[in-house]
């Protein structure tokens, strides 16, 4: 892979139901020009939890302060994501209702709740690192932290950098991946692939939430919420041969309108009881999360967070 580049180029318009972007996108580039070593001590290992849950869920306040328990605990080490996939949980009420009007659902949380099946074992449920698939990734909050200590222990593989330069809705993500050891080079046979993916999520959104112990709780705090992946569902291939040191980049275009938009359609003529009231996206309360996951089992070796906006 000594001196390889290579350049793709996409337009976000294609990732968004057909619409037109004139945003192209810049690379990847794979590049093994480095004459010194990647400094593994720049780069920890990190975890994903991936919440599903719903505003309609009694019980899943408390996966989400389990989570936040967790974070306290751990760090920058521990990244959420909360999901509301098309259930009964997360379905909104039509738009002349005075509660839980607002709608959660997102294309790629019911694509991901469609792989994991999640929602067929009851909310609130969650993965870590996606370990386990496909008889054992189903967990209930209090398997969280056990899962949690597991993966921690592990080296990571790859690194990642992420920095952001977006305001006023509009802007680039740049993504560098850094390979910290070797990977197939010496393989013939389970040759591991893997892909990339960029998330937009969000915090502090004011809306209403069930709870067992409060009931409707109209000025609830959800946060770690998914709003888009930018580069579709699973990602995309970053390959799968590294020598330690290899570096994989490329950069993101960013278009808030635009991708409330998308989703707003997906909410009006796609979801069941969808009612379209799912933009208000702020910004400022924005992060971008970043995995790194292997395709032939699914789990996440690696993930990174920013805030979207420099604050």
């Amino acid at each position: 892979m000594k001196h390889l580049k290579y350049t793709i180029s996409f337009f976000l318009g294609i990732l968004l139901f057909n619409i037109t972007s004139c945003d192209v996108v810049e690379g990847p580039y794979l590049i093994d020009d480095n004459t010194n070593p990647v400094d593994t001590n720049n780069f920890v290992k990190k975890v994903l939890i991936e919440d599903f849950t719903g505003h309609r869920c009694p019980n899943c306040p408390a996966a989400a302060e389990e989570l936040a328990s967790l974070q306290n605990f751990y760090g920058d080490k521990v990244i959420g994501i909360a999901i509301h996939p098309s259930s009964t949980f997360a379905i909104p009420d039509p738009l002349n209702s005075s509660k839980f009007t607002y709608d959660f659902r997102t294309e790629f949380g019911d694509d991901i709740d469609n792989i994991f099946e999640l929602t067929t074992v009851g909310l609130p449920r969650g993965m870590v690192n996606r370990t386990g698939f496909d008889t054992e990734h189903q967990l209930g909050k209090d398997e969280w932290s056990s899962v949690i200590q597991t993966e921690l222990a592990k080296s990571p593989i790859f690194g990642i950098t992420l920095s952001s330069d977006v305001s006023n809705g509009n802007g680039t993500i740049s993504v560098t991946a850094e390979a910290l050891t070797n990977i197939n080079l010496d393989k013939t046979e389970e040759i591991e692939d893997y892909n990339i993916v960029i998330c937009l999520t969000e915090n502090g959104i004011i809306e209403w939430q069930k709870d067992n112990t409060a009931g409707d709780i109209e000025e609830y705090e959800h946060n770690h919420v998914l709003r888009t992946i930018l580069n579709t569902t699973f990602g995309e291939s970053m390959g799968n041969s590294f020598v330690d040191g290899d570096i994989w980049e490329k950069d993101y275009p960013v278009d808030i309108t635009t991708l409330e938009n998308a989703n707003e359609n997906y909410s009006l003529n796609t979801l069941f009881m969808g009612n379209g009231n799912s933009k208000g996206w702020d910004e400022n309360n924005m992060e971008i999360v970043v995995y790194i996951y292997n395709t032939n089992n699914y789990e996440i070796v690696q993930v990174e967070q920013i805030h979207l906006t420099n604050h």
